[in-house]
């Protein structure tokens, strides 16, 4: 089936979710550190989730996930 909307395509947000929903996983993957806060924007044109997190010294860091569908027609 040809996707035909991509912005954002029902693909992208409910990888977005799933990502989101890994949360826990990411955390027990980190050496030291954890996940403190989870800010989901699912509406963008390239959906993205936030991740707030605290290093073992407590310096708060953030890692964006941007999700994106490339066009059906650039996947081969």
């Amino acid at each position: 089936m040809k996707t035909k909307y991509y912005n954002p395509s029902s693909l992208e947000v409910n990888f977005a979710k799933a990502f989101q929903d890994l949360a826990q996983q990411l955390e027990d993957r980190l050496d030291a550190g954890k996940v403190v806060n989870i800010t989901p924007i699912h509406d963008a044109d390239n959906p993205m989730v936030i991740y707030k997190l605290k290093d073992e010294e407590g310096d708060l860091h953030e890692v964006v996930v941007q999700i994106i569908q490339r066009p059906d027609n650039l996947v081969n």
